[in-house]
């Protein structure tokens, strides 16, 4: 398991584990019962303190993702690659907040984040990204408050 971590990111690095695992998860890497490693090996893997590397694997299992077995290790829980509807939309809410906070802190306005995030939309969907869309991945005509 290979994590490419930013120090200099106003994100946390537990976060940025967190993050970065269930997208290797999401994205079929890790699959149902893959061992993590432990968290010492992920705190050396990742060069960051073992206190920040237990976080994180705290936060994973707290949200279902891995289930730690004592004295077997850490595995990738069943169905953990089977995402509840609304903890993805959550998640995914997240996941655009911190990027309108890294695009604001980088000088990107609104205007230059948009038209950047819809040439990264078309090169996805040239690279074949569109299969397997949902109905729930069109457009909404509507905005949550």
């Amino acid at each position: 398991m290979i994590l490419d971590l930013d120090p200099r990111s106003s994100v946390p690095l537990y976060l940025q584990i967190v993050e970065q695992v269930r997208h290797l998860v999401a994205a079929g890497a890790l699959r149902d019962g893959d061992r993590l490693p432990t968290v010492r090996e992920l705190a050396v893997q990742a060069r960051v303190n073992r206190n920040t590397a237990a976080r994180a694997i705290q936060d994973l299992e707290r949200e279902g993702v891995v289930r730690t077995r004592v004295g077997q290790g850490t595995f990738v829980a069943e169905g953990a690659s089977k995402v509840h509807p609304a903890r993805l939309e959550a998640a995914l809410d997240t996941t655009i907040d911190r990027l309108l906070v890294e695009a604001r802190l980088a000088g990107v306005g609104l205007e230059e984040l948009g038209w950047r995030l819809s040439r990264r939309i078309e090169a996805f969907r040239r690279r074949g990204g569109s299969e397997g869309a949902r109905a729930s991945d069109a457009p909404r005509t509507e905005e949550k408050e």
